[in-house]
């Protein structure tokens, strides 16, 4: 039987956190294990794109949304992916220092 096994969805959960990841040599990863049920992913430029499991590419990956900047930006709703490790979860960016804000729950 897991962790989660009859875990009640409508309720708020009293575990989890968050984690900010930046993009360097065009990748990001969170290192050490983080157990968890569900994230939630947005980035800070619209060229970031996730894959489960293995290195992301500009061609690999799905796109992720992105959150405005200006006043003129459009926020995104973030992505909802249930996944049980945030080490699982490889991010790709075209530049340098862009950002991957990640809100899991345990």
């Amino acid at each position: 039987m897991s962790k989660y096994h009859n875990t009640s969805l409508d309720k708020v959960p009293t575990s989890g956190g968050s984690v900010r990841l930046t993009i360097s040599s065009n990748v990001a990863r969170q290192t050490t294990s983080t157990p968890c049920k569900r994230v939630w992913i947005i980035g800070s430029k619209n060229d970031i794109r996730v894959r489960f499991g293995s290195t992301c590419s500009g061609t690999t990956g799905i796109p992720i949304p992105a959150y405005g900047t200006t006043a003129q930006s459009v926020w995104y709703l973030p992505l909802m992916l249930e996944i049980d490790d945030i080490n699982e979860l490889y991010f790709y960016g075209a530049t340098d220092s862009e950002t991957v804000d990640v809100l899991y729950r345990e």
